[in-house]
């Protein structure tokens, strides 16, 4: 079995949804609902192979929140010595606005403090309100802005979370 960061099999079970490690076979969903969500709009670039290379990955976590049978979001988060990056974070349209945002971040959060991470960074569309929001209440504190950051056509915010300091 693999080195995971962080926790072990953690299984966190939510009213509706469970939390769980992503497995291989669920690569090309995880592209699909990325595409769909955080890709709307821009040219398809978590393909399935990045989402495999994620899962097989030691320094990377994927996870899934399942509801029944259906997946209901996901989240990839990337870790560094002291350091770590949310790389991709979305709940399927239908999921939406019950916090499970929240419990996918929350879950990737306490990894990255089990981890002995320092800070957490994220990078999202300046058009996402939402998880502007999500992470706004998380702790997560605007770093920056770049015009045109995602194919000239959306801007991106960047924001940190310190997790522990020096």
């Amino acid at each position: 079995m693999r080195r995971r960061i962080g926790q072990p099999a953690l299984r966190v079970r939510t009213a509706a949804a469970q939390i769980r490690f992503a497995r291989q076979d669920e690569a090309a969903a995880i592209a699909r609902l990325s595409r769909d969500t955080i890709e709307a709009g821009l040219p398809w670039r978590w393909q399935p192979p990045d989402i495999e290379r994620f899962i097989r990955s030691g320094r990377h976590n994927v996870i899934v929140a399942q509801v029944g049978e259906r997946m209901a979001g996901f989240a990839v988060m990337g870790y560094g010595e002291d350091d770590a990056y949310l790389a991709l974070l979305a709940v399927s349209p239908q999921q939406r606005r019950n916090g499970l945002a929240r419990r996918l971040l929350d879950w990737l959060m306490r990894t990255a403090e089990v981890a002995g991470v320092r800070e957490v960074a994220v990078e999202l569309r300046e058009d996402n309100l939402a998880a502007y929001d999500l992470y706004l209440r998380a702790g997560f504190v605007e770093q920056s802005r770049r015009t045109g950051a995602y194919y000239g056509r959306v801007n991106q915010i960047r924001m940190r979370r310190v997790l522990r300091s020096e």
